[in-house]
């Protein structure tokens, strides 16, 4: 019922090593009942988490290209090189407002994408080797 479809898949043994989803799938339901119900229940919600960062920086960009383009509008508006601009007055009637909307928003995004990759590297590094 939600917008996004979580699914785990097993990954393929490297350099034999076994899969880390199969090696911590119990053996039989019966042994540890608490431990199949914590993994369905956490399982969604670590792999949205993980996947949330992406979001936000996929919906940042577009609303970044969106904002200069108010703003280069603004500024044709302002030359006569383009049609009305919709908003006559107030704050967001001035083209810098956008600009700097804009760069705020990118650069927002791009601040967002690093902490996600390094915040990956460090959740790696600490993973417990077997």
């Amino acid at each position: 019922m939600g917008a996004f479809t979580v699914e785990t898949t097993q990954r393929p043994a490297v350099a034999g090593v076994p899969s880390g989803l199969a090696a911590a799938a119990p053996k039989s339901p019966a042994k540890s009942p608490a431990k199949i119900r914590f993994e369905a229940l956490a399982g969604p919600t670590v792999a949205l988490g993980r996947q949330l960062p992406n979001i936000v920086v996929a919906l940042l960009t577009p609303a970044a290209l969106v904002a200069l383009a108010m703003g280069l509008w603004r500024v044709g508006a302002d030359l006569d090189w383009a049609g009305a601009f919709p908003i006559v007055g107030g704050f967001f009637a001035h083209w810098q407002v956008w600009i700097v909307l804009s760069a705020a928003l990118k650069t927002l995004s791009s601040a967002l994408l690093s902490w996600d990759a390094r915040s990956r590297q460090i959740s790696e590094e600490n993973l417990p080797r077997f």
